[in-house]
This record gives structure tokens, sequence and C-alpha cells, in this order.
């Protein structure tokens, strides 16, 4: 369970890259209510902010809308402080199906729709076409060192087990036979 909640939360920061076309852009006003955004006037709000969005397709078709804030000094430290500046360029980059450009957005976060939860785009450039693929470097050598740390410790462990605790068993097992042997 602890492996499985530190892979899922690495998903959820670690950066990802989805090739996409711009079909527009909007601004609302959230109301916080804590972790989660909602546009639900029956929550309680905290604060309220005005959060940009980037509606995006995928070349099947399917949608997909990024939130655009700055991650400023938090976590996850990503430093984005040009928020304004990516959405000019997302409205720079929006496109229809006669004409399509197609760009690379990369983003951290899920998408749950229940949770008002978007992926935070933190950056956006113009790909070569809708089948570019752009290899996430920093996934693959974080999931695969953690991979090589997790097949380390556990060889670790069983030698351990093998050097340390067999031994401790085993002289107990020899003198509790031979105090049922007397």
């Amino acid at each position: 369970l602890v492996l499985f909640t530190g892979a899922c939360w690495l998903d959820q920061v670690l950066p990802r890259y989805d090739v996409v076309r711009i079909v527009g852009t909007d601004t609302k006003r959230l109301d916080s209510s804590g972790y989660f955004d909602s546009e639900s006037p029956g929550m309680q709000a905290t604060n309220t902010r005005d959060v940009r969005f980037i509606n995006t397709a995928y070349p099947s078709g399917a949608l997909r809308v990024f939130r655009n804030e700055d991650t400023d000094w938090g976590f996850p430290w990503y430093y984005k402080f040009d928020s304004g500046n990516l959405m000019a360029a997302a409205q720079a980059y929006q496109s229809n199906t006669d004409i399509p450009k197609w760009v690379v957005i990369k983003s951290y976060g899920w998408r749950i729709t229940y949770l008002t939860m978007f992926p935070n785009a933190l950056s956006i450039r113009e790909a070569t076409g809708p089948d570019e693929y752009v290899i996430p470097w920093l996934r693959i050598f974080v999931f695969g060192g953690l991979l090589i740390l997790l097949v380390w410790l556990y060889f670790r462990l069983r030698r351990f087990k093998r050097e340390r605790i067999d031994p401790v068993f085993d002289r107990i097992e020899d003198r509790m036979s031979a105090a049922a042997g007397a």
C-alpha cells in the first residue's frame, strides 16, 4: 500500500507531455474550499481567485482541459511565475480542425472530474505534428531509480535475514530439540 501510494503521488507530481490542439482559453473565478476548487455554491469558500484554463483536443478527438496557474515557490517546485505569458502563447497557438496547430503541453497533475481537479500546464511549444512523441526522461529516471533501489533493498534484506536472523532461529531450534531429547 505504501509503494502504491508513493507511486501514485509521484505520478501526480512528475511532468508529462501531451500533444494536443488548443481549441480555446478561458478564465474563471473559483472559490477554494481547502484542497480542491469548487464551482458549487453550497461549499464554504475560504478564498476566491481567478484561474486560467486551456481547452484542448487530442488527435483522436478526446478533449482535455488544463489549468494554468503559477506554482510560485510552493510544492511541486516548478517555479512557474509566467501563467500570463503561457496564456498568451496558448491563445497564439489556438486553431480549428481545418488548419490544426499541434502543440506539446508539459503539465503535472491528474484530471479528476468529481473533485474538479485539472492538470496544471507548465509550458507550451509547437509540435512537429500530431504523431510527435516526447520521451518523459525525468519520469523514466525517477521510476527506474526507485525500482533499482527497491530491488537492491530486497536483496539486502534477504541477505540480512540469511546471515543474522536465520542463525538465531537455528540455535533456538537446536536448543529446543536438545531439551526435548533430554
